[in-house]
């Protein structure tokens, strides 16, 4: 099973109780000359391992308040979930993984009726990772499912964050499931009615990474590995009749190893590899909901980033997306590049080390023409950032 590791991060624990860190050196925003194309590149927040560190997934937003998870770090080194303003203030450490309630969340978090929902990729009651609800403010933390409670056939090691629609929460698993190579699976928003929607098998797609996109009775995703090359499909589900398709089949300078999202606009699909393409540096492409039409919109190069791992935003005409390695300084990069594949423009350039962050592992976030992110390395102290860049 593969589970990222972009860098090694030595953490140093303490036993301490949830804590705001306001006022701390590394909560000073900072503004970094590494914005090559005229916006503003601001850190919020250098993590210190303590407060979390290395995060592999995105924020989310709510009024004037951010959220997300670390992979590593707090108190017990088993990550954490936090919260802290627009503006870098009032970092506060929610809520730290200890293992028993989870471990390791590899995902986002999901805000819908005024609670937090999310996964942890290990930890639980058997170690294969849970599904948890906390309100916004830090209390209520409940875990709703415990994967592996039907030994792996339930699925285990959840990747990616839920998809809710209704009162329906929608995942998958990287693992486990009837022929171990992971899930896909329903559960209703208390906890109740966990349902194995698919098992990914030998013959299709396997150890999917990514979330799920539901529309209507559809259900598309990506998975990493999958036939005929062992490169990774993208796939539809229909929900009505169990219907399950290779869009995709991925391989060569077509692409390989898909570990991020998809973005559904109209009635196209779009997303990025890992690797492979033209410089086997992974690529952006897209595809016709019924799996025709597949085109590749750019190939990564090195200079214009490599290995991307999250999902691509819309606005307007314009994707926004991350990278995480490549780039001017090797670090990894957040572009903009036209719907059309055209005009691509690294906006931010990351180093290794120092200030301005390293390896993004996750996506952007836009609000109020600003865009919102991470990245699991760099930083003040070695363990990632919170960035804001004002376009």
């Amino acid at each position: 099973m593969k589970k990222l590791a972009l860098i090694a991060v030595t953490i140093v624990l303490f036993a301490s109780c949830k804590k705001s860190d306001n006022t701390t050196p590394n909560t000073t925003p900072k503004t970094n000359p590494i914005t090559p194309s005229g916006g503003t590149y601001t850190t919020l927040y250098n993590f210190t391992g303590t407060t979390g560190g290395a995060p592999n997934g995105s924020l989310i937003i709510s009024g004037s308040t951010l959220y997300g998870m670390t992979n590593g770090g707090g108190a017990n080194g088993d990550g954490n979930i936090f919260s802290i303003n627009t503006n870098g203030t009032g970092y506060t450490d929610m809520l730290d993984f200890n293992n028993t309630n989870g471990s390791e969340p590899d995902g986002d978090l999901t805000l819908s009726g005024g609670l937090l929902y999310g996964m942890a990729y290990q930890g639980g009651s058997f170690g294969y990772g849970v599904i948890f609800s906390i309100n916004p403010n830090g209390t209520g933390y409940t875990v709703l499912h415990n994967f592996g409670v039907s030994g792996n056939s339930d699925g285990v090691h959840p990747l990616g964050n839920l998809t809710i629609v209704g009162s329906t929460m929608y995942g998958a698993t990287s693992g486990g499931g009837i022929n171990g190579l992971g899930n896909i699976f329903s559960i209703n928003i208390n906890g109740s009615g966990y349902t194995d929607l698919y098992d990914f098998k030998n013959n299709g797609g396997a150890e999917p990474e990514a979330s799920l996109v539901v529309s209507g009775t559809m259900i598309y995703g990506t998975a990493y590995l999958g036939d005929p090359d062992n490169d990774g499909i993208v796939f539809s589900f229909n929900m009505t009749g169990n219907i399950f398709t290779t869009l995709v089949n991925f391989g060569g300078v077509r692409g390989e190893n898909p570990d991020g999202s998809l973005l559904l606009a109209g009635s196209t699909l779009y997303g990025m590899t890992n690797a492979g393409g033209k410089d086997s540096l992974g690529n952006i492409f897209s595809v016709n909901t019924d799996g025709s039409g597949f085109t590749d919109l750019l190939d990564f190069n090195g200079t214009n980033g490599s290995s991307p791992y999250g999902a691509l935003i819309l606005n307007g005409t314009t994707f926004y997306g991350m990278t995480t390695s490549g780039g001017t300084q090797d670090g990894g990069n957040v572009f903009s590049i036209n719907t059309n594949g055209t005009g691509i423009t690294n906006l931010v350039n990351f180093g290794i080390g120092g200030s301005p962050g390293a390896f993004p592992h996750g996506s952007l976030l836009f609000s109020n023409n600003v865009l919102y992110g991470m990245t699991a390395g760099g930083g003040a102290n070695g363990q990632g950032v919170i960035f804001s860049y004002s376009l």
